[in-house]
């Protein structure tokens, strides 16, 4: 028996040994080893609380967490893997604060153990690690564009007026301001909505926040629309120029109207700006008084000026001239006699009247008798100076004079009233 068993060993063992060749062959042929490629794989950071712990941040370069990956294994095998089955892990533990490469791992998560390689695109993550900073923005709202014509943006407020941003040192001290910007082209009516937190550099140059941690990303903002409005400025003046000296009437200023905004109820009834007399004190002033006046103390309340280029000072003069000197000759048939006591006759000894006026030249060089009213009140007279009757006689008495605008009496004008008894007067004719 055991001859047999032993007899022909070498062709037994070269036929057994054939067989599994063959069996290989077959194998191979029906599942040979091919590969698969597997793109845009995600790199797992690892024990990433290693840097963090140690008051550091850490970035990413060059867009290596995110890798292509290449499988060489039997068919059988490939044909049951999918991206979701590569594993690719990048551990920070293996790094010092020094190196700037951590060496990427590979591996699947099942039929790990059949593969016959498994390579990718890049090798190691590259990794910058800094210093982490925080700090905190005042978050300010702007807008984009212009409202609808007849408005402007009124006032502007965020729910929230902080933000605190984490990330790299170098990151971070680049943000000068935070905005959250909201369109208001063409709108008239008052918005309301979230804006997303937008990050600047001093030169207004978008950072990105990519590596940055915000504590909000986004705020709401409340945005007031304002109707407009063209309205004129009013001015009154107080006290009195120097001696010598008249108001002309006239105030300018520059601008002299301004755009104004408010509500809509509010502004329609407001048909100009009026600044009050207690603003322009022209006491003592000879020549015109120019002064800078601020608007906005004297805006109706919810209205406010809508030109943002202008400040609400204007520039105001108060026009002030000398006045000037003159005589205007009334006839006495034209000053009549009032008050004259009964059984009394009364008469003007003058043959005519001048009285000495002063004023402005424009109203002094067309003055001419006819807009002077002139008379002489003999009741004053008498009750001013205690007299219960007038005996026949002469007696001094003031002139009384009416001037037109812009005109004032520079002095008292005596004139002589003969007062006869008219009783006496009739027995001498007959």
């Amino acid at each position: 028996m055991k001859k047999k068993l032993t007899a022909n060993l070498g062709l037994k063992i070269l036929a057994v040994l054939f067989s599994v060749a063959i069996w290989f062959i077959v194998i191979n042929i029906n599942d040979p080893v091919d590969k698969a490629e597997f793109t845009k794989i995600p790199v797992e950071i690892l024990n990433e609380d290693l840097i963090t712990s140690e008051g550091k941040v850490y970035e990413i370069l060059d867009g290596t967490n995110v890798i292509d990956v290449t499988v060489w294994a039997k068919r059988s095998v490939l044909d049951t893997l999918s991206r979701e089955n590569i594993i690719a892990t990048a551990d920070m533990q293996e790094i010092n604060l020094m190196d700037t490469m951590v060496r990427i791992k590979l591996s699947t998560n099942k039929y790990n153990e059949k593969l016959d390689n498994i390579t990718s695109s890049t090798e190691n993550l590259l990794v910058s690690i800094e210093d982490m900073k925080r700090e905190q923005f005042v978050i300010e709202a702007s807008t984009i564009g212009v409202p609808a014509e007849g408005y402007v943006v009124g006032s502007i407020s965020t729910d929230q007026n902080l933000v605190s941003l984490t990330g790299p040192e170098s990151v971070v001290s680049q943000v000068d301001r935070v905005e959250v910007p909201v369109t208001v082209s063409g709108v008239s009516q008052d918005i309301r909505t979230d804006a997303t937190i937008k990050l600047f550099d001093a030169e207004g140059n978008p950072v990105s926040d990519k590596n940055l941690k915000k504590s909000l990303e986004q705020v709401k903002v409340n945005i007031e629309i304002l109707q407009t409005k063209r309205v004129p400025l009013s001015f009154a003046s107080t006290g009195e120029p120097a001696e010598g000296y008249a108001l002309t009437g006239v105030i300018e200023s520059t601008p002299s109207t301004v755009l104004i905004a408010g509500k809509g109820n509010v502004i329609k009834n407001v048909t100009q700006i009026d600044i009050p007399d207690s603003a322009l004190n022209v006491n003592g002033y000879a020549g015109n008084m120019t002064t800078r006046i601020d608007l906005k103390k004297y805006l109706p309340d919810y209205v406010y000026l809508a030109e943002k280029d202008f400040n609400g000072k204007v520039n105001v003069m108060v026009h002030i001239e000398k006045e000037i000197s003159s005589q205007v000759s009334l006839a006495v048939e034209n000053i009549p006699l009032r008050g004259v006591p009964v059984g009394m006759e009364g008469s003007l000894a003058e043959a005519a009247v001048s009285v000495p006026v002063k004023g402005l030249s424009n109203y002094i060089e067309n003055l001419n008798s006819a807009d002077i009213t002139a008379y002489v009140d003999i009741a004053e007279f008498m009750s001013s100076n205690g007299f219960a009757a007038l005996l026949p006689g002469e007696y001094e008495m003031n002139l009384s004079v009416k001037l037109p605008e812009g005109t004032s009496q520079e002095r008292e004008v005596p004139v002589t009233v003969v007062i006869t008894d008219e009783t006496i007067e009739e027995n001498e004719e007959e």
